[in-house]
């Protein structure tokens, strides 16, 4: 069987050119099985020993130089496999030389050494890498040949330790078979094309967004890349229950937001929750508002008992006259007797027996007596009643009159900012007159006529005024005539004795606000199951009126009037609603784009003649396109496009230029040799640094 050590001491190969010398060469090497079972590495190598030069190859400026941060990545991956390969085809090149030239203990020598030569341009390899892909200045000096050295002394130490093979080469391939899984591959480089410029932003996107309940194409949204866009749109409907259950799950979770919000999921359970609210109010402010009235109200008692102590006063003193006419009445009577008897001649002391005498004794006794008392008995009835009557005004307690709100609603009238106010003044007067009905004779109204009149009168006035005007424009005018009326009303009711109204209106009012949210709550529920666009509009502070609908005249900003809680779960979801819009006007512009990427990553051949990405046909386009990618392709990117974890695995891949490179590194050894491996090389050819074996009388290392 012929072999290479033929050729090397024969004249015509020595003396040759070097021409001359690659056709001798290429002429006797595929017939030497050292040479033509070797692998790529081996056999440029023994070409390399031999004084032949490598097969042509690209140059390595002709390769796409990646950026610094992918090339690391591609290191991590192809160093194990390179330092394995190069550490392995070394020691094929030293065993083989020895079994050629120097017997079994030189192949093991030869083993040892070429395993280090292997592992040093490996390590080269991986330097030019560094220098060319990652940055790294290049070695000046003698760093040139002793670091080269160096890493030959290493792969030899490691070869005669048995420690470079198993575990490196495992690794090795193992990283490389990753970078061999076509599908995967390709679909990670059209993701990535798909993005383009936006790719950084995207991962870092999608690495926020990792164990949240969204999509990869919501988690991206904001990016507004369309190409990413449709092609997430397109391989989602391949899996349209993924989809669905998304929806689901995401439609339950802002249900549950909104409900909460709103007391219910229904408009039924919303109105409901709505009136249990009412009720709700109603069992705390009534009875605050009823014991300020009745307080109110004790002014009407204060009123009577003063008016009963002065006419208790004006009947004592009547008493008093009456025992003064009795005596004066007694004067008289017994004068009477007296002259009587005397004109009889009869003695005066018989007076008392006389009827004259007997009235004058009753005067003076019996009847002024009484009379007396009686006087003293009212008078005391009076002081009593005035005493009352002091103690509850001394506790503020007073008749609530009504001409005294009638004369400050007046003076408020006089105002000359509302001359000319027909709905002011037409209100004030029609609330002067219900007063004025509604008063006692003794000038006293009762405070829940006085309520009841705050809270009915200028609504009727301004329907008597407005009869034509809608229910909204009535409320608003009778907001604002009210902001006007309502503040005189209410400090004579708190004026009278009624403390405590003002803080039940306050009460009340803050409370019913309350409900107002909980029953816009349930509009903006409603509109997000019916009409999404008009929750966002509401959201967004677009729709004024139905927001002062639902809360009242004035209130009209909802950012303003809702709490910061419940406007914070309000733009949740309509951010969520603006996402997803976003989402599909993006996917539908980047159709175009996408057909165009898709036909870039598949073989000309394979595309029908004429298919155009243009135009309304781009579904269709679409269609055979993804036909053409293949279904291996298509279900890589249907799986690792649906959540933010697996798109941004699928993007972490290494790229396509890199994968080639890598590729073309291990396959082409001629790559990894660099001058100061060749340096280092003749230094353990010559025995310079050959420390752990024999010199290498291998004919073909020669």
């Amino acid at each position: 069987m012929a072999d290479l050590s033929m050729i090397l001491n024969d004249p015509n190969f020595v003396n040759a050119n070097a021409a001359t010398k690659a056709a001798i060469f290429d002429k006797w090497a595929p017939q030497d099985p050292n040479f033509a079972n070797a692998n790529a590495v081996t056999q440029s190598a023994i070409r390399e020993k031999f004084g032949i030069s490598a097969p042509s190859r690209p140059a390595m400026s002709e390769t796409p130089r990646p950026e610094p941060g992918v090339w690391q990545t591609v290191r991590k991956f192809a160093a194990p496999t390179i330092e394995a390969l190069g550490a392995g085809g070394g020691a094929l090149i030293g065993g083989g030389a020895g079994l050629l030239g120097g017997g079994p203990v030189g192949a093991a020598a030869g083993g040892v050494a070429g395993a280090g030569l292997g592992y040093g341009i490996a390590q080269e390899a991986l330097k030019l890498g560094d220098v060319y892909f990652g940055g790294e200045a290049p070695r000046q000096g003698a760093a040139q040949i002793i670091e080269p050295a160096r890493n030959i002394l290493v792969g030899a130490t490691m070869e005669t330790a048995g420690r470079v093979a198993a575990p490196l080469i495992a690794k090795g391939v193992g990283k490389l078979m990753d970078l061999r899984r076509i599908p995967q591959n390709k679909a990670a480089d059209i993701a990535r094309n798909a993005l383009g410029p936006d790719l950084e932003e995207a991962k870092n996107m999608l690495r926020a967004a990792q164990g949240a309940d969204v999509s990869a194409a919501q988690a991206t949204a904001d990016i507004n890349s369309p190409t990413w866009q449709a092609l997430i749109d397109r391989v989602s409907k391949r899996d349209p229950r993924f989809l669905a259950a998304l929806e689901k799950s995401q439609g339950e979770v802002s249900l549950n937001a909104l409900s909460r919000l709103a007391g219910g999921t229904t408009a039924a359970e919303t109105r409901g929750a709505a009136e249990a609210a009412k009720e709700t109010v109603r069992g705390v402010t009534t009875p605050m508002r009823e014991a300020a009235l009745n307080r109110a109200n004790l002014g009407k008692e204060v009123a009577r008992l003063e008016g009963l102590s002065a006419e208790l006063g004006d009947q004592a003193a009547a008493k008093v006259q009456e025992v003064r006419r009795l005596m004066e009445l007694g004067d008289i009577a017994a004068a009477s007797a007296r002259l009587n008897l005397i004109k009889k001649g009869l003695p005066v002391g018989f007076e008392k027996y006389t009827y004259s005498g007997s009235l004058a004794e009753r005067a003076f006794n019996d009847w002024s007596n009484k009379a007396a008392q009686a006087s003293l008995d009212l008078g005391q009835g009076a002081r009593f009643a005035d005493e009352a009557a002091s103690s509850l005004r001394a506790v503020g307690i007073k008749p609530l009159k009504g001409e005294s709100v009638v004369s400050a609603l007046s003076t408020a009238a006089k105002n000359p900012e509302f001359a000319a106010n027909d709905l002011l003044l037409g209100s004030l007067k029609n609330v002067s007159d219900d007063i004025a009905k509604w008063t006692s004779s003794g000038g006293v109204i009762d405070a829940r006529a006085l309520d009841a009149i705050r809270k009915n009168s200028v609504n009727a006035t301004i329907r008597q005024i407005m009869p034509t005007a809608d229910a909204t424009a009535q409320r608003q005018a009778a907001a604002g005539v009210l902001s006007k009326i309502k503040p005189v009303i209410d400090d004579a009711i708190e004026a009278a004795g009624g403390v405590g109204y003002k803080e039940y209106l306050t009460q009340h009012a803050a409370m019913m606000g309350k409900v107002a949210e909980q029953q816009l709550a349930g509009e903006a529920l409603q509109l997000w199951k019916t009409n999404k666009p008009a929750f966002v509009q509401l959201v967004q502070n677009e729709s004024p009126d139905v927001v002062e609908r639902i809360l009242g005249p004035g209130k009209y900003n909802i950012a303003v009037e809702l709490s910061d809680s419940a406007m914070a779960t309000l733009r949740d979801e309509a951010k969520k609603v603006l996402t997803d819009v976003a989402v599909k006007k993006q996917a539908t512009e980047g159709q175009t784009a996408l057909a165009e990427l898709l036909k870039q990553n598949i073989s000309k051949i394979k595309i029908p003649w004429g298919l155009s990405a243009k135009g309304a046909a781009v579904n269709k386009t679409l269609d055979i396109l993804e036909n053409k990618l293949g279904s291996k392709t298509m279900s890589v990117l249907t799986e690792a496009l649906k959540k933010p974890e697996t798109a941004k695995n699928l993007l972490d891949s290494v790229p396509a230029s890199e994968r080639n490179l890598v590729l073309q590194i291990i396959s082409n050894p001629a790559v990894l040799t660099t001058q100061g491996a060749r340096q280092a090389a003749e230094l353990i050819r010559t025995g310079t640094f050959n420390m752990l074996a024999p010199e290498n009388k291998n004919a073909l290392s020669q």
